[in-house]
């Protein structure tokens, strides 16, 4: 396999609905969004209209999307969240059926106090409240107390995730929780390449053509993106028995395992007043990890042939566009498309934390592999699961006919096992 040439037509794309085992309609295209911190959305669109869509396919319905070319395999494991369908005069009437990922669940709220608790205590309960599969690395601040009361699961993990310097993701049925470097590894074994070569490529040579289409980075020393400047990050905190006045200030050059070898030192610093605390310890660790957050302060955007390891906080490789922006990259946003002649694109957007080559680690490769590798040192050192969590349908009740389906009418639910 040539790593900078993919076929353009080579993807095959399947659709089911585990409920319904006799639907067998093929799509017209499929859309899926993935993005940092947000459930997956996907679009499925049928070319025929059918009173099936309306009747049978409720929100709630599980629904499995399996594609496959060259480069691996992608699934998409959710539920049905709405459908809709256009009324006009013309010859073919486009049904869209939306879908949420199995994160959907997430969406529960509730009323709870916690006491005592780390944060990633406080995610594993969670996790395994719905039945997904809790993939957490343990977080050093315990908190004397948290609530739930006004959020949602899935709100209660992403302010948990913030406030700690934690990122948080749910993968198939696995609701990953860790710091971004630990994110970054856990998935790293297998990079996609994706290639621009230079000069324009005929039209007629579709079948085997350049993995990379466009790429605009944007490299600057002082970039503000989502919420987060590359400044030194300082947290006051004041001790509840002595009132003394503690403070930790951290630089975002100087936290984590670096991806790429030039990491230039922030320009300006920064006072977090959202972050007070009550020891030393735990300004050290809040700063340490508002610094995290701002590492990444390197945005660029593209388009590609598609390739379902192209997924948020997964590690990209770019070649061909220059020494500055060759390397690797961390997806913050994929946006697949997939149609019934075998297209399959992608547009993501993705950050870096510096420029130049890329800096191997003890679990971090100089360069990307044809073939991908499985790191057994990195899974020893940090205990991570041989084996990948299966998706399976919990079986509450049977169904007896299609009007019957439903989140709550037949409350069927994707689980890992």
């Amino acid at each position: 396999m040539n790593n900078a040439d993919q076929n353009r037509y080579g993807t095959r794309l399947a659709v089911d609905f585990p409920d319904f085992p006799m639907f067998s309609i093929q799509p017209r295209n499929f859309t899926l969004i993935q993005e940092a911190g947000k459930h997956d959305v996907a679009e499925i669109n049928f070319p025929s209209f059918s009173e099936f869509y309306y009747k049978a396919l409720k929100t709630g319905v599980p629904v499995q999307v399996t594609w496959v070319n060259e480069k691996g395999k992608g699934v998409f494991i959710g539920y049905v969240h709405s459908s809709s369908m256009t009324t006009q005069a013309t010859s073919v009437r486009v049904v869209t059926i939306k879908c949420v990922g199995s994160s959907f669940v997430l969406k529960e709220g509730g009323a709870k106090i916690w006491r005592n608790k780390t944060a990633s205590e406080i995610v594993t309960e969670l996790a395994n409240n719905v039945k997904l599969k809790p993939v957490v690395t343990s977080s050093p601040v315990r908190f004397a107390q948290q609530s739930l009361i006004g959020h949602t699961y899935w709100e209660k993990i992403q302010e948990l995730a913030h406030r700690i310097g934690y990122v948080a993701q749910v993968v198939g049925v696995e609701l990953h929780f860790h710091p971004m470097d630990k994110m970054i590894d856990s998935f790293i074994s297998s990079i996609p390449v994706l290639s621009y070569q230079d000069g324009d490529i005929d039209s007629g040579y579709v079948y085997e053509a350049q993995t990379l289409d466009r790429f605009k980075p944007l490299v600057g020393d002082l970039v503000e993106i989502g919420g987060h400047s590359r400044k030194d990050k300082t947290v006051f905190g004041i001790d509840p028995l002595t009132a003394k006045i503690y403070s930790s200030t951290s630089s975002p050059d100087t936290v984590g395992t670096n991806l790429r070898s030039v990491v230039k030192a922030p320009l300006f610093k920064e006072h977090v007043p959202t972050r007070i605390t009550g020891s030393a310890a735990e300004s050290k660790a809040m700063s340490e990890a508002q610094a995290q957050l701002a590492r990444w302060s390197l945005p660029a955007e593209g388009s590609a042939q598609g390739d379902a390891r192209i997924a948020p906080y997964r590690t990209i490789e770019i070649n061909g566009t220059g020494d500055t922006s060759d390397g690797f990259w961390i997806i913050t946003r994929a946006e697949h498309f997939m149609a019934f002649d075998g297209r399959y694109t992608v547009d993501f957007k993705c950050v870096s934390d510096g420029t130049g080559g890329n800096k191997p680690s003890a679990f971090r490769p100089a360069t990307a592999s044809v073939v991908p590798t499985r790191n057994i040192e990195y899974e020893l050192a940090t205990g991570a699961q041989p084996t990948p969590t299966s998706a399976k349908l919990s079986s509450v009740e049977p169904l007896y006919s299609q009007t019957q389906a439903g989140f709550k009418v037949t409350p069927r639910r994707w689980v890992g096992r």
